[in-house]
């Protein structure tokens, strides 16, 4: 997948404080290291998120797991983006830092940044910065989300400690066309076409041959006002235009030999005017496009019975660059307040002009086998092979006019393995998945001969290391008077993350070399209970669950951009994470249904790091550590016609505030205000859901709510769509 041209977009999981600060101040030197976008340059769709991609073993999950599935099939009629349904589960909070097209950062039970991993089908496409990059996938083309929490299944070949949210899409039915098209605020237009044509060729085997084209558009202004706490008055975002748009035609060969054989080519393309938070930016603009093409193969029963193997093999070649040599600097949002010169200052830093291109290859090869002795005793070994290389450009440093800051070019290997035992006894009333994954990483960069201010240390890293996990569910009760089931469930996981390309080489101006940095490390302990009851009175069934969780940071990676002079990235003291989420989910009768969760989590430093006048026991900056959502639903069939469905519904959430940087006083006055935002829909559907319409208005109160780092979202905004299937 392409990746962020700019390493320092996500110094970690919680280090991006530092980098944000200084990106706010309108006066910072030429020579600071500074965040340049964010913007995150990334193949949103990837070639493995259109469903033709079955290496992963998607359908494999157990209760015993510390996992959330949202039912996504249920949000294809809204205008909801990915984001926006993940939002809603406990313990999970995404924030975004502009409208469509503009970064959200993952944060799951504290953790964030690089530790949390986006999965499609089971694949990482995350750019290993930690953004959510998957927010251009329509709702229309997702099955189910599954939210890993504090735990990286063995069955999901990749490293990273906070978590996992798998985006599982959908196949078509045979021969079918469904699509969608949304109007929105700040002309916001999303489109989705997906169409499916299957030839029978023989009906005794089963034997067909499918073929088909899955597309989206997606388009916004994003021209809505906000503030943040740089300023005093608010501003629109003048400066924030984005569209995106990709293709994948695929073809699919089923019970030829394999069970399915399906090959799919891809092309995907994005465009965007970056914008700032801190002062006015008019020029500055990013853009990517990629090809790629994919081979999966699933065979069920292979050789013997009850062996299932999924192969995939995926090629990706990309193109991204940033351009921002403006000669205009505005000091603030007022034009009055600008500097001019006949040489590039740079909009998004002063002094930080850059014309930076990559292209990009990257090779991914997932796998998967799974053995089943019985149907309650199954073995996994799940597999990724991951190569990519990158070869960056200085377009200005070719014209002699700056030192290159376009990075090392350079490729990586990396081969992560995992091993899971799941077992179920007692007709299901013990549960208990136990695995270990293996990592395997090198990384090799190229002293190209640019000019830089730093040089290569040492062109090669390599490291390999294993992690672990059990997992146990017990049903105490089942189906006794009005309890359905009660059940406990524990689990622990020892899991890693690698450092990245820039965390190891430095970009060669303001990062220096650190090739002996040590894998960020992590130990995950979870507890909790489920409680379901059915015929109660006044209520049809209710849900209940509480989840408690423990995690020890350790080897924190690191980076002071405080200091004007190179640095390399280093290892300090970790982080203790302690907090508990409560979820409850009630059918009143069969036409009202309402759900509410909590969050309560506190990260804090577990020693001094006097290095940047951290002190022992500090809450971490900008991670909210309470916050809730709620949900209720009227809906009703055969309202008007046979087959017709009626929903209406209204969304909260509310968060309280918490502290802009490390809290060392109560005192303290630079806080992220509380907010308490509210929506409200409207879905109509005949023909069985073959032709529906939905109109949702976004925060209908128009309350102020701020995001990260204190940046205001868009105020009251609609979205209407319109949704059908042939």
């Amino acid at each position: 997948m392409a990746t962020s041209i700019y390493a320092e977009d996500d110094i970690t999981n919680f280090d991006d404080i530092f980098a944000e600060e200084s990106a706010a101040s309108e006066s910072t030197p030429a020579s600071a290291p500074e965040k340049k976008s964010d913007v995150t340059l990334l193949d949103e769709m990837g070639i493995e998120g259109e469903g033709i991609n079955e290496a992963a073993p998607v359908d494999k999950k157990t209760k015993a797991e510390s996992v959330k599935v949202m039912d996504a099939t249920e949000l294809q009629g809204s205008s909801a983006t990915i984001a926006d349904a993940t939002n809603r589960s406990s313990g999970v909070k995404i924030r975004q830092s502009g409208g469509m097209g503009s970064e959200s950062k993952i944060n799951i039970r504290g953790m964030e940044g690089k530790n949390v991993k986006v999965l499609v089908d089971g694949v990482p496409v995350d750019n290993g910065n930690g953004n959510f990059s998957v927010n251009d996938i329509p709702i229309d083309k997702i099955d189910r989300i599954e939210i890993y929490k504090g735990y990286v299944p063995e069955r999901f070949a990749t490293d990273g400690m906070g978590g996992v949210i798998n985006i599982v899409t959908h196949d078509l039915p045979k021969s079918s066309v469904t699509g969608s098209y949304s109007f929105g605020s700040f002309n916001t237009h999303k489109a989705s076409l997906d169409a499916k044509y299957v030839w029978v060729t023989d009906s005794l085997k089963s034997r067909s041959v499918a073929t088909g084209i899955s597309a989206y558009y997606n388009y916004s202004d994003n021209d809505y006002e906000f503030t943040t706490p740089y300023m005093d008055t608010t501003v629109t975002r003048e400066h924030d235009r984005y569209y995106s748009y990709n293709v994948l035609p695929y073809v699919s060969l089923e019970r030829f030999f394999f069970d399915k054989m399906t090959l799919g080519v891809i092309y995907n393309a994005m465009d965007k005017e970056i914008q700032s938070n801190a002062h006015r930016i008019e020029e500055a603009t990013a853009n990517a496009q990629s090809y790629g093409v994919n081979l999966s193969l699933e065979k069920a029963n292979l050789f013997v019975k009850g062996l299932s193997m999924g192969l995939s093999l995926s090629y990706a070649y990309g193109k991204e660059s940033v351009v921002d040599t403006s000669h205009t600097y505005y000091y603030g949002w007022d034009k009055d307040n600008v500097r001019e010169s006949k040489s590039a200052f740079g909009e998004i830093s002063l002094g930080g002009a850059s014309h930076i291109e990559r292209e990009n290859q990257t090779i991914v090869a997932p796998w998967n086998f799974d053995y089943a002795f019985t149907q309650n005793h199954i073995l996994t070994w799940s597999g990724l092979y991951r190569y990519e290389s990158q070869d960056p450009t200085d377009k200005r440093s070719i014209n002699a006019q700056t030192l290159n800051s376009a990075g090392f070019p350079g490729h990586s290997h990396s081969v992560v393995s995992g091993l899971s035992l799941e077992n179920n006894f007692w007709n299901e009333r013990i549960q208990n998945v136990a695995g270990v994954k293996g990592y395997y990483y090198a990384v090799k960069a190229k002293d190209d001969g640019e000019k830089r201010i730093q040089q290569l240390t040492d062109d090669y890293a390599d490291n390999k290391d294993y992690g672990y996990s059990e997992n146990l569910r017990i049903k105490l009760l089942n189906q006794v008077a009005v309890i359905d089931q009660f059940a406990v469930k524990g689990g622990y996981q020892h899991s890693l993350r690698f450092p990245t390309r820039e965390e190891i080489f430095g970009d060669g101006l303001y990062v220096l070399s650190a090739p002996n940095l040590k894998p960020e490390k992590s130990d995950n302990f979870t507890a909790g209970a489920e409680l379901d009851l059915q015929q109660i009175p006044l209520l049809l069934k209710m849900h209940l669950e509480f989840n408690w969780f423990y995690m020890l940071m350790d080897d924190r990676i690191y980076w002071n951009n405080y200091v004007s002079i190179p640095r390399p990235y280093y290892n300090s003291v970790g982080t203790k994470t302690t907090g508990f989420e409560i979820d409850a989910a009630v059918d009143v009768n069969e036409y009202i249904s309402l759900t509410y969760n909590m969050t309560k989590q506190d990260a804090e430093s577990r020693e001094a790091d006097m290095a940047f006048g951290i002190a022992k026991g500090l809450t971490v900056p900008n991670i909210p550590t309470f916050y809730m959502n709620f949900g209720a639903e009227f809906h009703m069939g055969d309202l008007l016609f046979r087959d017709d469905f009626f929903k209406l519904y209204w969304l909260a959430n509310y968060t309280d505030e918490y502290y802009y940087s490390w809290k060392v006083s109560k005192k303290q006055d630079r806080t992220i205000p509380s907010s308490f935002s509210q929506d409200l829909g409207v879905e109509y559907s005949i023909l069985a859901n073959k032709l529906s319409w939905n109109f949702e208005v976004h925060n209908f109160m128009d309350e102020l709510v701020y995001d990260k780092y204190g940046e205001s979202k868009p105020g009251r905004a609609f979205a209407t769509k319109v949704k059908f299937t042939l």
